[in-house]
């Protein structure tokens, strides 16, 4: 019976595709660059009535079914000149032209930044704007809507850290970055409510799609970077290429050697039998080397077909950390003790390996991307700290800590056009092993080795069609893990658990007017961190401890909302309930309350709701980009005080100012803003305000380039936040080393990027390790 059904269906999908005849081809504009994203629409004659849709991929390639005798192809896409044409045989290649009247008297084609809405989120154009001349991919994300730059990462408004792909491939280091020159960015993609083919912790990406690759032979561009504060730093990179027809080897060499400082006041309150409180005073210097070198080939059969492996090494020698920790503690307002701390730390790193194997091509009409990734990693770290107590025993506390990580993943991304539209389907294992081991001889927190063992089994399906009233998709992601915990060598059964949950994707884009439009709802998951899972015990002093909750569950994240652009504006409202949310908390130890353990817990639920505004209009030499967003949540939190109400609202702003003086000359400044608020368990007590600023000099036909820039000029970031927990407090103000000035040049010969496609898997995994 199951064998006559299937063949029945398979009978009518043949019928329904022998009915309505298909049409494909693929978009360019005048420089025959592909267009993806645009709206291809059927319509019948005489009425313009609407048969069929869909849009274009990010090569500009199209198929679509509903085509014949008088019918009308309809292309559209912001920036564009629309296209009509009677429907002809298949392939076809349509040409559009960039409307330059589109937004009126603002625009200055080829200078201004220009923003559309996509399938998936906001688009920026880089290439041919001022911000090709920016320097680095990391300067060209400094200036998209919504996207901000904090503490070494970056984060989306009202999203928290987004993943980034170059080319479809996952950056896992943000130093490639810095090493990617903004003049071969074509364009960036913030995506705010990820699809199913991503994996279901991913709540926003950013995807960096480079320019076409020209020349062949060897080529190499040459970076050589110094910044001065407090402390030199240095950059050194090469990055060299040779192409020769379908061959392409490429390779970068990186190093960077950076020191930096962290300073601040810590303030813990306790309230047990006795009230204990702590004023504490704590200065950390470290000395950073880090050393990467790539190695890859590509062959590429035709322009359908291509395979690829590419190798990165990573040698860090060993970082040095001197930290001095000291204490006054007071018991019910009298003083009890001082403590004076002085920690010497070396951390150690083997060099780690990774490996990524790629295959992309076409099976008839059939996309077929498939990934897999290798990834062994092992480090740790020797600490001794010299405790000395005024009124107690002195202290001597070493440990030593060893991580080992193992990965394997490997992805199956199959796309293809479905009755109008396109749908996409596939699955990603991954298998991680991750060993932690903890020795405290002198028995001041536990020893401990523990091993974590994890595979997770995702498939996933997602389908686009274009219809009457926008642009639809629709999906969902099942995702399967299995967790196993050792301690000593044991199976704790415990703490090792497997679970599964289906995470289902909606949004519907269109446009009113030249109003665009994007409403969206996804399910998304946050996997405890492998450290917050861990088992170990870390001494800060006597009466303060940290360490992970290995029965810590996952979080899962109901998510709505809605993004817009219209000429120079951009804007979104975003609604978010996380269920099981992970926060930073503080428990007392039973056998003695005075002493916090530092750990972390889920709460049932914390619901919150943001709203984003961004401005950036054209005044001649002048590109401001003026944006202003606001965050409050809903949290109401236990403690011994009672019920405390943590909704106050934060406020973020910026003011980025791009100077195109024309003859190689450009200059930038650009302005930062966050006000007090909460987070979580955490109220912000600073408001915290930032200047940044540079010149860049090109020379040579844009071969060489010299710029000098500085960043937090005023030296405005510090900051200072309060933790709540359920018996005790912590008020801790930090002042960073964020002030630099940084010289750089660099200098390129026939510098062309290779054609590497692999896009990676287990990412999730990966940022968890």
């Amino acid at each position: 019976m199951k064998k006559l059904l299937l063949l029945t269906l398979c009978l009518m999908v043949k019928s329904l595709s022998m009915q309505a005849q298909t049409i494909s081809g693929k978009l360019i504009d005048e420089h025959k660059q592909p267009i993806g994203f645009a709206n291809i629409v059927v319509l019948s004659l005489p009425d313009s009535a609407f048969v069929a849709g869909t849009i274009s991929d990010e090569q500009g390639a199209f198929s679509i079914s509903g085509s014949g005798d008088n019918r009308l192809l309809k292309v559209s896409c912001l920036g564009y000149a629309p296209v009509i044409k009677s429907c002809a045989q298949s392939p076809v290649t349509i040409v559009m032209r960039e409307d330059i009247n589109l937004l009126g008297e603002v625009v200055v084609k080829g200078n201004r930044p220009s923003h559309k809405l996509t399938a998936e989120g906001l688009q920026t154009h880089v290439q041919g704007t001022v911000l090709s001349k920016m320097g680095t991919a990391e300067d060209v994300l400094n200036h998209i809507p919504g996207l901000q730059k904090k503490n070494g990462a970056y984060e989306v408004f009202g999203k928290g850290t987004p993943i980034i792909y170059v080319n479809g491939r996952l950056l896992r280091d943000l130093s490639e970055l810095d090493q990617l020159k903004s003049e071969d960015i074509k364009n960036v993609e913030l995506i705010t409510s990820p699809g199913a083919r991503y994996d279901a912790s991913v709540k926003a990406v950013v995807r960096i799609t480079t320019k076409p690759i020209n020349g062949e032979g060897f080529g190499f561009d040459v970076r050589s970077g110094y910044n001065q504060w407090e402390y030199a730093g240095f950059v050194e990179q090469l990055n060299w290429n040779y192409r020769r027809d379908k061959l392409d080897v490429f390779g970068t060499v990186y190093y960077r050697k950076s020191e930096g400082f962290d300073e601040s006041r810590l303030t813990q309150d306790v309230y047990v039998d006795t009230l204990w409180h702590q004023d504490n005073y704590q200065f950390a210097k470290t000395d950073r080397q880090t050393f990467t070198n790539i190695a890859g080939v590509n062959y590429a059969f035709d322009e359908n077909h291509s395979i690829g492996v590419k190798y990165t090494l990573k040698a860090n020698p060993d970082a040095r950390y001197r930290t001095a920790f000291n204490s006054d503690v007071y018991a019910d307002g009298a003083p009890y003790d001082y403590l004076a701390n002085d920690i010497h730390a070396i951390a150690y790193y083997n060099p780690s390996h990774s490996v990524n194997v790629y295959y992309k091509g076409m099976a008839g009409k059939t996309e077929v991307d498939f990934n897999a990734d290798y990834l062994f990693d092992k480090n740790g770290d020797r600490t001794i700290q010299c405790e000395e107590s005024s009124n107690k025993e002195d202290r001597v506390v070493t440990s030593t800590n060893t991580l080992r990580s193992e990965l394997f993943a490997a992805k199956l991304v199959l796309s293809r056009p479905l009755l109008g539209g396109t749908v996409m389907a596939g699955a990603e294992y991954s298998h991680t092993e991750r060993q932690d081991d903890y020795m405290n001889p002198e028995g001041y927190v536990p020893t401990s080795f523990s091993k974590l063992k994890e595979q997770n089994i995702s498939p996933f399906i997602e389908y686009s069609h274009a219809t009457p009233i926008g642009q639809l998709s629709v999906g969902g992601r099942y995702e399967w893990v299995n967790f196993d915990y050792y301690e000593d060598g044991r199976y704790v059964d415990g703490q090792s658990r497997n679970f599964s949950n289906f995470f289902p994707t909606v949004s519907l884009g269109s446009e009113i007017g030249e109003m665009q439009l994007q409403l969206g709802y996804a399910a998304k998951t946050r996997r405890p961190s492998y450290q917050q899972l861990s088992n170990n015990v870390t001494y800060a002093n006597r009466f303060t401890l940290q360490s992970g909750n290995p029965l810590l569950k996952h979080e899962v994240d109901h998510h709505v909302s809605l993004m817009g652009a219209w000429e120079f504006m951009q804007f979104s409202v975003d609604y978010n309930d996380r269920r099981n949310a992970i926060i930073y908390w503080g428990e007392q130890m039973e056998h003695n309350p005075a002493v916090t353990l530092i750990s972390f817990k889920n709460l049932h639920s914390l619901k919150s709701v943001s709203a984003f505004l961004a401005l950036a209009p054209k005044f001649g030499i002048w590109s401001p980009q003026l944006s202003f967003g606001l965050r409050k949540q809903w949290l109401d939190l236990e403690t011994t005080d009672g019920l405390l109400k943590m909704n106050k609202p934060v406020f973020t702003g910026a003011f980025n100012n791009t100077f195109n003086f024309h003859h190689g000359w450009v200059a930038s400044v650009e302005m930062s803003y966050q006000s007090k608020g909460d987070m979580e368990n955490c109220s912000e007590t600073k408001n915290v305000f930032y200047v940044d600023a540079g010149v860049t000099k090109f020379f040579l036909g844009n071969k060489m380039s010299v710029k000098l820039s500085g960043t937090d000029l005023f030296h405005g970031i510090k900051s200072g936040n309060r933790l709540y927990y359920n018996r005790a407090s912590s008020l801790q103000i930090n002042n960073y080393d964020s002030r630099k000035v940084m010289l750089t040049v660099r200098y390129k010969f026939n510098a062309t990027r290779n054609k590497y496609k692999g896009s990676g898997a287990g990412e999730s995994e990966k940022e968890r390790l």
